[in-house]
């Protein structure tokens, strides 16, 4: 960060009009009174860009000088989704259409209630240009101002503001001439030829200006194709802003907040976390609260360092007022991405909204800006973490060497399959729900970063349900394997091949019946058609039961029932409770292993957390493949964190324990090292101590739902 030693903690306060300026002062001397650090404030395109030769700042002026003044480092947020009125006028070409051919006419949201939203479209020209018009001034007037912390270049990056969010074929955008004339220059230059084209894509056109986006359900490559050029216009037009602060402002960071999948999708909102972090110096999330998205957000950000742009602890609108909030749910929206590495802090809002549908919600203090009891407890978390600034600075949270695959082509193409990414995101969590709930730390690959390199830093690829594959991907996984690596796949592995589309002949596809040594015969799904015009939506209505064969209760899969071949000696984890027949194969290939999985089993403990299912996948991750946690939980269901430190000639660690269940609960963290003294953070923490004589384990009784920290003193014996 711009600043060593520094973790801010404080608010988003300003998005015009509100808060009004009779309440400025009073508000920023009272959240620096009482230890908060950094406030954000909105610059919008429509508001300080009211005409189009005006450039008006006035606002964001006083209120940095009131920052300054009262020791506040500031969040320069701008805002490009709410585009002048002026600028339609005058750029009527400008407006988004979607696949229906509905243009998209400017208006106001709850969240955006000045109007103009969503902006123009990505790759309408003269937008750009007025865009980095806007940026520029913006930057010329704030940039030597000793108040500004960072420029966060863009609010939850997504195609239209979330005015056609809503996942749909009809929802995409965008359809204009200048997308249409886009998309050809892009395709062109990926491919090179239309011969590699029209192979990718299995048509024949004989000239660039010929090609059709897609437009609904049929064929795959097209679609892959038309959600990653409208995926890469958002990255590209970050980087656009980029480039412009850093042109004239050479000191301050530069960061974006994003909004974590499947929230934000790369069908109708374009979002790919991995490539926007990619040119920032910080980056950041809006939902980081969950084990989830604060897990998705580090990995993405490849180490730059983080912050949660926007707390959402006190949600509600008009209609659904917010609810209180407690001391254990502040706890989680701070401790939960605290104990994986996140050190920033920022709530969504101070005061609470009151122009428009988000009203009288979002809010840390009353309505009339006076101390809420969340407020005052947010202080005091706030005086607990700058306390241990230092060592949480400098603290490493230790691999367990398992990543997810993340793929972004597999997520298209489950869209383009299913007209919904349950499938996608059903397995994608549920891996993820497994494997932190087994204790592990939780790391994800994106599909587009494999490569020998990146894979030596893991022992275990887990691929959620990988239908669409390339070879170039799949040689790179397999050379890994045999080198050592561990790879653990549900079915249907590669049934789509993104070379030209086409289902393979044999599953798994690219040679993987090798490495698994099966071969999928035939693919029993839940649903089914029963004439070819009746349209049935596939679901995961019911559960699929598996026998384990290392001696747990009967698993859960859901959405397919795989059956196979065996091509050689493997070992039968599990079989379908229905027939018998196999389930979960684990076979060694070279040096390393390859876990087959005939059906969704990360898809049905992400609808249903069925306890046998977490059991079995234990039994496998520690017996069958030798993977354990670098922290372990017994007797009981919750989460352990470490964090462990160096600083100043000094050493410690920091545990994070949270019972994740609704019921008191007793357990015991094992750890690989010995400590010399345990302090907790909290004064109820050391009620939570359970009389500890072991100095490499610790015995701890936590409340539902709650969630503790302690220091654990050197020196460490390992």
């Amino acid at each position: 960060m711009s600043e060593a030693g520094f973790i801010p903690f404080g608010f988003q306060y300003y998005r015009s009009p509100t808060p009004y300026r009779d309440q400025w002062e009073e508000d920023l001397r009272n959240l620096s009174q009482m230890g908060f650090n950094c406030v954000k404030f909105w610059v919008q395109w429509r508001a300080s860009h009211p005409a189009e030769n005006a450039f008006v700042f006035d606002d964001i002026r006083e209120l940095m000088d009131i920052a300054g003044r009262n020791g506040l480092k500031v969040v320069l947020n701008t805002l490009f989704d709410v585009a002048p009125a002026w600028f339609y006028k005058k750029y009527p070409d400008s407006k988004m259409i979607t696949s229906d051919g509905t243009v998209i006419e400017p208006r106001a949201l709850s969240y955006r209630q000045i109007g103009g939203a969503p902006g123009p479209c990505y790759h309408h020209a003269p937008g750009q240009l007025e865009k980095d018009k806007f940026l520029a001034e913006a930057v010329k007037a704030f940039r030597d101002h000793p108040a500004l912390w960072v420029w966060d270049l863009w609010n939850e990056p997504e195609l239209t503001a979330g005015i056609k969010r809503e996942l749909s074929f009809d929802n995409q955008v965008c359809y204009c001439e200048h997308s249409l004339q886009a998309f050809g220059g892009w395709l062109e230059h990926k491919y090179g030829t239309l011969e590699a084209l029209n192979y990718k894509w299995q048509r024949t056109y004989q000239d660039w200006d010929e090609i059709e986006p897609p437009r609904g359900q049929a064929v795959f490559n097209d679609m892959v194709d038309w959600r990653l050029f409208m995926s890469d216009a958002l990255t590209d037009d970050l980087k656009c802003r980029i480039a412009v602060v850093k042109q004239l402002d050479t000191v301050h960071p530069v960061m974006v907040h994003t909004v974590p999948s499947p929230i934000f999708n790369l069908i109708t909102a374009g979002s790919d976390d991995f490539k926007l972090a990619e040119p920032c110096d910080l980056f950041g999330n809006s939902l980081g609260s969950s084990a989830w998205s604060a897990d998705l957000l580090i990995s993405a950000a490849k180490g730059k360092p983080i912050i949660n742009s926007e707390i959402h602890a006190l949600p509600g609108n008009t209609a659904l007022k917010p609810q209180k909030l407690s001391w254990q749910e502040l706890k989680k929206h701070i401790l939960i991405p605290l104990a994986r590495g996140i050190s920033g802090f920022l709530f969504w809002q101070y005061r609470p909204e009151v122009l428009g549908h988000e009203a009288p919600a979002w809010g840390s203090t009353y309505l009339d800006g006076s101390e809420t009891p969340w407020l005052r407890e947010m202080a005091s978390l706030n005086q607990t973490i700058q306390a241990n600034r230092n060592p949480l600075l400098c603290s490493k949270r230790p691999s367990d060497g398992i990543a997810i695959l993340f793929s972004s082509e597999n997520q298209i193409a489950n869209f383009s399959v299913y007209a919904h990414l349950d499938t996608y995101t059903d397995s994608v969590q549920g891996a993820h729900k497994l494997l932190h709930d087994l204790n592990y730390k939780v790391e994800f690959i994106h599909d587009h970063d494999i490569s020998k390199e990146e894979l030596a830093k893991y022992k275990c690829l887990w691929m959620p349900y990988p239908l669409y594959l390339n070879k170039q991907m799949t040689d790179v996984i397999r050379e890994w394997v045999s080198e050592g690596g561990i790879v653990l796949s549900e079915c249907s592995f590669g049934a789509l091949q993104a070379e030209d589309g086409t289902h393979s002949y044999q599953v798994p596809g690219y040679g993987f019946d090798e490495v698994f040594g099966i071969r999928e015969t035939w693919i029993h799904s839940i649903e089914n058609l029963d004439h070819s015009y009746h349209n049935v939506t596939v679901q995961s209505k019911q559960k699929i039961p598996l026998n384990s064969a290392l001696g747990n209760d009967p698993a859960q899969g859901s959405y397919y029932k795989t059956e196979i071949e065996l091509l050689r000696d493997v070992r039968v984890a599990a079989t379908f409770s229905e027939d018998s027949s196999a389930a979960v194969t684990v076979a060694d290939y070279g040096k390393g292993k390859a876990v087959w999985i005939g059906t969704l089993l990360g898809a049905s403990y992400w609808q249903e957390e069925d306890r046998n299912t977490l059991e079995f996948l234990r039994e496998i991750m520690e017996k069958e493949l030798g993977l354990e946690p670098y922290v372990k939980v017994h007797g009981g269901q919750a989460r352990a964190d470490v964090l462990e430190w160096k600083h100043d000639g000094e050493e410690g660690a920091f545990l994070f324990v949270h019972n994740t269940t609704n019921r008191d609960t007793d357990f015991t963290v094992s750890l690989p090292f010995a400590y010399d003294g345990v302090t907790p953070w909290f004064p109820e923490g050391a009620h939570a101590l359970a009389g500890n004589d072991v100095t490499d384990s610790i015995r701890l009784s936590l409340k539902a739902g709650d969630i503790q920290v302690f220091q654990l003193h050197e020196p460490f014996i390992r």
